[in-house]
């Protein structure tokens, strides 16, 4: 108070995570020398300010907060992630509530640069694209799907993807959002499905706090595609990798369940279909596309004998990697 000369302040409280992703410091110099990617948070925790740590999550699955919760000194769950009724019930469609994915390079194609730190995955943008459009056709409401990836390269490729597959298709249409993890840190949603891009190198996902955010955004299923080989050996991600490949490295799906779920989590679904590759999942998605059509018209042609039936799309093998409009240089979101 400049009349008296006393503070009226007489408590602050910061609020944050110092395990996720700090400030981007884009000068290089400022970065490296006057350590300013370190938060004022992070200082203070460093210095030994009195923290108030905590200890129980309300987001996600307790199965899928495991793949974090490693982070933190001892991080729980809230009563409701077990007991409210969404999180009671699986994920329809899928066989699992979260799945590491191993995609293999498309005609010995892994990932690519076509200008330097702008990495791409063809083949992963295919296969995220390909599921996404799966669980639409199932009844999944776009706006509850997110697309992350760690590369903004890789963030220019899915959009072109879904404009070239579904964009503009009025049954599947666009996720939420199709971002990266580091502008998705602070939001959610109920289901992420997550490309990791790199096949030669880890890159910076081997920060990790930037794994954290990734692994921490999904509420009900988390869907990571990836180099299995590539990540598995990484020590600092070994924590989370270990757990997620626990289980079949293949897409488990079930064709045969629609949204919203009807089957608790603790059961199995009754037919699986396991998902070899990325061109079985685009050559599925098509032909169960057709079927999904086929089914509209027939109810169609009851109801109104003179409508004609919608025009049929091509097939995926002959436009399979026809993505040639993709972007050259890094874009601001």
């Amino acid at each position: 108070n400049p009349e008296d000369g006393f503070s009226r302040l007489k408590r602050w409280i910061m609020i944050g995570d110092h395990h996720q992703l700090p400030p981007v410091i884009k000068n290089m110099a400022f970065q490296k020398f006057s350590n300013m990617e370190q938060s004022l948070f992070t200082r203070l925790v460093r210095l030994g300010v009195p923290t108030v740590d905590l200890d129980a999550q309300g987001r996600a699955r307790a199965s899928i907060c495991n793949l974090y919760n490693w982070r933190y000194s001892k991080l729980g769950n809230l009563p409701h992630v077990v007991t409210w009724p969404e999180f009671e019930m699986a994920n329809p469609g899928m066989g699992f509530d979260f799945q590491l994915i191993n995609v293999e390079g498309f005609n010995g194609v892994g990932e690519s640069e076509p200008n330097p730190y702008f990495f791409q995955n063809l083949a992963e943008a295919e296969y995220v694209v390909a599921l996404f459009m799966f669980m639409r056709l199932i009844g999944y409401p776009a706006d509850k799907i997110s697309i992350l990836t760690t590369y903004n390269g890789q963030k220019h490729l899915i959009r072109d993807v879904i404009n070239q597959r579904c964009g503009n298709n009025p049954l599947i249409g666009r996720p939420s959002k199709v971002t990266t993890v580091d502008r998705f840190q602070g939001q959610q949603n109920d289901y992420i499905l997550l490309s990791l891009v790199r096949t030669k190198a880890v890159g910076h996902l081997r920060d990790v706090r930037r794994l954290v955010v990734a692994m921490s955004r999904a509420r009900l299923g988390l869907y990571v595609f990836a180099r299995v080989s590539l990540f598995q050996n990484c020590y600092e991600l070994s924590p989370t990798f270990n757990q997620l490949m626990q289980r079949p490295l293949q897409l488990h799906i079930a064709p045969n369940e629609i949204y919203p779920p009807a089957r608790k989590v603790v059961e199995r679904p009754l037919d699986i279909l396991i998902v070899r590759n990325m061109p079985h999942m685009a050559q599925f998605v098509y032909d169960f596309y057709q079927r999904k059509i086929q089914m509209m018209s027939a109810q169609q042609s009851r109801a109104m004998p003179n409508l004609r039936p919608p025009a049929v799309e091509r097939k995926p093998q002959e436009e399979m990697m026809d993505v040639t409009t993709v972007a050259k240089q890094p874009i601001d979101e």
